[in-house]
């Protein structure tokens, strides 16, 4: 019995050794620019059925962590934290459209993926990836009246990078999340709101452009 502990416990040591002598990480960090929008059914009592939405252009903070194993394939995290101080408000209907530009004190796009990548190294320096996940995030405004929203879904993340030295070099990509709003909070007083878990006929979009530096370790 102690015999086959031992033998498990030194496959169990050679098993990781191995596996992280083949192991590539890396950390991106840099800014980003994100347009998100969201879009709703919406009724009317004088135009009838319609969609109402808001977008809002930000700007802020990516940061991504990945790990690449064995015949380029690899696992990543990542997330942005954008904001801004405008969003455009909208609703339309067959006989009636209205749009309209309002500041706030904050507006805010923060999202995030989870999911596995392929990368291409079509040289020495280059890589190229190409990576699908999960989608989690959050966006609102506060001003005039705060709207709050918890998104879930699904996106891809393309990303190019060049490495100057092998742990350090710079990074360019684009990602586009699609989301379905699982709740949300719309203010409509100053003492009240109404809360919306229904998600039919709700979708949500962000996409990302971003640039920085890359570390791999």
């Amino acid at each position: 019995m102690k015999k086959r502990i031992c033998i498990l416990c030194l496959l169990t040591v050679f098993s990781v050794g191995f596996l992280s002598a083949n192991v590539k990480m890396n950390l991106e960090l840099g800014p980003v620019y994100t347009y998100f929008s969201s879009h709703e059914p919406s009724n009317s009592f004088h135009f009838g059925s319609g969609h109402r939405s808001w977008q809002t252009h930000t700007g802020g903070l990516n940061v991504l962590f990945g790990a690449e194993f064995v015949k380029n394939f690899g696992v990543y995290v990542s997330a942005n934290f954008a904001f801004g101080r405008y969003y455009w408000g909208k609703e339309s209907y067959q006989t009636h459209y209205e749009g309209t530009r309002s500041p706030a004190g904050v507006t805010y796009a923060i999202d995030s993926q989870f999911g596995f990548f392929y990368v291409f190294h079509p040289s020495k320096n280059f890589d190229l990836r190409l990576g699908a996940g999960l989608g989690i995030g959050g966006s609102g405004y506060n001003k005039p009246l705060s709207k709050s929203q918890a998104n879930i879904g699904g996106g891809v993340d393309l990303n190019i990078s060049y490495m100057f030295t092998k742990m350090i070099g710079i990074y360019g990509g684009v990602s586009d999340t699609l989301y379905a709003p699982v709740y949300t909070e719309t203010q409509i007083s100053s003492t009240q709101s109404i809360k919306d878990t229904d998600v039919s006929g709700k979708i949500a979009n962000s996409l990302n452009i971003k640039a920085g530096i890359r570390l791999v370790f």
